[in-house]
């Protein structure tokens, strides 16, 4: 009796640390950390444990994580700055709640686990208005730059998987006035997303756009051509009425203009710099094709290969100085992986996004949304390290482990 008192207990303070995780996750960064550290604990103490984890290695999707984080290791061994590598892979340490959602998280929970999030994003979007419309401050966010407790790029991404995962259970909801809240919580969240200056969120979000109108309506180029005005719309009212969008869009052409210019002030941009670092990483991809630098070496293989074969790389801008040269990374996952790991990385690496999008999940919404969440973060991944920083990696803990629980459980309706 006992022991079934106990398990109970147990179930019920993983379900509460599950909502607490969910809803915090776009709040704080130390409650991440918090969260991430009870979950694997209360894992821990699982009796079960050794059993429960032998059985999670079948589930595609930590099955090809597994592999992933065991080539990241591997990698360490030809990498000629092994500390380095090692901080970059204790980020991964967040992916552990995964096994906790394995175990634990029941389809019931699904539903509260999803409007937990939703309500700690509306939190941090009220946040995030309040300081565009100056009504306060809040940390080092501005009126120019409102996003309130991560960077503007995470932060964009954050806005767009919530903007596409309200618009696609508007497709779901029944009851009309859920649908009519569920839309209006998306135009603000969409609205939100392009008063921050994350063009990436942006980007992601436009093209999953499409992808919630190919998978949810039933005649797609009527869908296509719907959410080609919506979007249309929604992107003119952005830049009639967001100094920030305005902003980040003429920033945009700017640096398209440099890069057609073909001299080195095509680097002395965001873009630009970003373009010119992919540049040399397929010459470091040529030298090391099969198995990369190893993790932690990436940067210092940037440096090397501008010193010894592209010195005009070094020096371009007068004001800002050697830009592409001080980068402090790829600002892209897949070509991170490349000079990391070579093709082996980056094809485990791609192999992730497979498992999770051939992860079987029998409810109609919960799968959907599972495609949806696969292209924004796919997507962002092409701008940024979204694999290898502490908001980002928990945003794909969260809604992997929601797959997983969806997968490893009969699904319930979550409308």
């Amino acid at each position: 009796m006992d022991k079934i008192t106990n398990k109970f207990s147990l179930q019920k303070s993983v379900e509460y640390t599950l909502l607490a995780y969910a809803f915090t996750l776009p709040l704080s960064r130390a409650a991440i950390s918090f969260f991430t550290l009870l979950l694997f604990i209360l894992w821990l103490i699982e009796p079960e444990r050794k059993e429960r984890f032998i059985a999670s290695l079948k589930n595609p999707l930590i099955f090809s994580l597994t592999l992933f984080l065991l080539f990241s290791l591997l990698s360490l061994i030809w990498s000629t700055h092994f500390m380095h590598g090692v901080k970059y892979i204790r980020h991964y340490w967040y992916l552990l709640p995964l096994l906790t959602f394995f175990s634990y998280a029941k389809s019931e929970l699904i539903p509260k686990i999803i409007s937990a999030f939703l309500f700690g994003m509306l939190m941090s979007e009220i946040l995030s208005y309040g300081i565009f419309f100056e009504l306060w401050s809040f940390g080092h966010a501005t009126p120019q730059d409102p996003s309130p407790i991560m960077n503007h790029i995470h932060y964009s991404a954050f806005l767009a998987v919530t903007s596409l995962l309200l618009f696609n259970k508007v497709f779901f909801e029944t009851d009309l006035r859920w649908k009519f809240f569920y839309f209006l919580y998306f135009l603000m969240t969409s609205s939100n997303l392009f008063i921050n200056g994350g063009r990436t969120g942006q980007l992601a979000y436009v093209v999953g756009m499409f992808v919630v109108a190919i998978i949810n309506v039933k005649h797609k180029i009527l869908g296509v051509f719907t959410i080609f005005v919506l979007a249309s719309a929604i992107f003119i009212t952005a830049f009639s009425l967001s100094p920030t969008f305005q902003t980040r869009l003429q920033t945009t052409l700017q640096s398209l203009t440099k890069i057609e210019s073909a001299t080195n002030q095509m680097y002395a941009s965001s873009f630009g710099t970003r373009l010119g670092a992919w540049m040399v990483a397929t010459k470091i991809f040529q030298d090391h094709p099969l198995l990369g630098v190893g993790m932690g070496s990436e940067m210092q293989a940037l440096k090397d290969k501008i010193d010894t074969t592209m010195p005009q790389l070094k020096t371009f801008d007068p004001e800002y100085g050697p830009l592409l040269y001080n980068i402090k990374h790829y600002h892209n996952s897949y070509v991170t992986y490349l000079v990391q790991m070579g093709i082996i990385g980056l094809a485990l690496f791609l192999y992730i996004f497979y498992s999770l999008a051939k992860l079987p999940v029998q409810n109609k919404e919960l799968n959907n949304l599972k495609y949806i969440f696969i292209t924004v973060f796919m997507i962002a991944a092409l701008f940024e390290q979204m694999f290898a920083l502490e908001f980002p990696l928990a945003l794909f803990t969260l809604f992997s482990g929601i797959f997983i629980a969806a997968n490893s459980r009969k699904s319930v309706a979550i409308s």
